[in-house]
């Protein structure tokens, strides 16, 4: 799923907390810290986004992705949150509601969504979020659940 649907789903989901904003940008944190620093990156060594050379893409890129898009690493984070605050925050629940999105809308060709590293390699074959159909439908239902949500 692209970013920017990320953020408006969080805002969606979680626009009666009082941590919205901060929901919003944990929804979309597994991208930023992965293709965000990739964009920021002076040496992309030739890779256009059209050719989806993804074998020109740095490990570090895919590396990233795959410790942000991980249930573990969510774990893990949870995990330590809780040992140290007692709670799990609202807002860091954005966080594996990202990964969820994203496991059945990432093809196995173009970036599947690594949600079991490091343990696992399997990906879920899953539709592309680039597909025309999928936009349509995915901004329709925000529209349509926007609407509702102010009538």
């Amino acid at each position: 799923m692209d970013t920017f649907a990320h953020a408006i789903w969080a805002y969606i989901i979680f626009q009666r907390t009082e941590s919205v904003i901060l929901a919003m940008l944990f929804c979309t944190l597994p991208d930023i810290m992965s293709w965000g620093l990739w964009i920021l990156w002076p040496y992309k060594n030739g890779v256009k986004w059209k050719n989806r050379d993804t074998y020109k893409l740095p490990k570090w890129l895919h590396f990233l992705y795959g410790i942000t898009h991980s249930i573990f690493t969510v774990a893990a984070v949870f995990a330590a949150v809780f040992l140290i605050t007692k709670k799990i925050p609202v807002y860091l629940w954005a966080w594996p509601m990202h990964i969820l999105m994203d496991i059945p809308v990432h093809s196995r060709e173009w970036f599947p969504t690594p949600f079991l590293w490091p343990i696992s390699n399997w990906r879920f074959p899953g539709i592309s979020w680039g597909n025309k159909w999928f936009m349509i439908t995915n901004y329709t239902a925000i529209i349509i659940v926007s609407a509702m949500m102010f009538l």
